[in-house]
């Protein structure tokens, strides 16, 4: 939804929905006897049935102590990778410059976005069998991205134009505890039918 305030200038709104996924790749992990809190990760809540499980770098070659060793398996841990999903709503509030109003429109956008997390979890993966490890704990609930791009756009009727939008966004404060300072950040491209009523 756009209003637009006067020839040159617009601002917008919405509701979309927005999807994240990271993988860290090369990790092992094994089973123990009991619950070894020590040597879970801090930063994920464990599920009730993945308590027991113990993730470390595959490329360290320390052996995990305390692991629940088969003696009819040849490797008590498997290989694969940790993925880390979560999910937003997320409502942008834009403001739209034209710098080119004729029947093809280039626009400026600039704005923020207030993301609401809907998805978190944490999987790992091993050939084509999937462990649900927990959730992430240090994803903040609430989360905002500074948004820039620009906007292409070709009228078809006069009230009926066809756009094509490149915008980059920078999540500001994604996680609340990490070991670095990774932010999140994502470039797409918006494409669709403009309706002016």
């Amino acid at each position: 939804v756009s209003y637009k305030v006067d020839k040159k200038w617009s601002v917008r709104s919405g509701l979309q929905k927005s999807n994240y996924g990271y993988s860290t790749n090369d990790i092992s992990y094994t089973s123990t006897f009991g619950i070894v809190s020590i040597a879970n990760i801090e930063n994920i809540n464990y599920n009730v049935n993945s308590e027991n499980l113990i993730v470390q770098n595959e490329n360290q070659g320390k052996p995990i102590p305390g692991i629940a060793l088969d003696a009819t398996a040849k490797n008590p841990s498997r290989s694969g990778n940790m993925l880390q999903e979560f999910g937003y709503l997320e409502v942008p509030m834009e403001v739209n410059y034209a710098l080119v109003d004729k029947k093809f429109g280039i626009d400026l956008i600039g704005g923020v976005s207030s993301l609401f997390l809907t998805d978190n979890s944490v999987t790992l993966e091993s050939g084509d069998q999937n462990t649900q490890l927990g959730e992430a704990n240090n994803i903040n609930s609430v989360n905002f991205s500074a948004n820039i791009g620009f906007g292409l756009n070709y009228r078809i009727m006069p009230k009926v134009h066809l756009n094509v939008e490149p915008i980059f966004k920078y999540q500001l404060n994604t996680f609340s505890n990490t070991a670095g300072s990774f932010q999140p950040f994502s470039i797409g491209v918006y494409s669709g039918l403009n309706f002016k009523f």
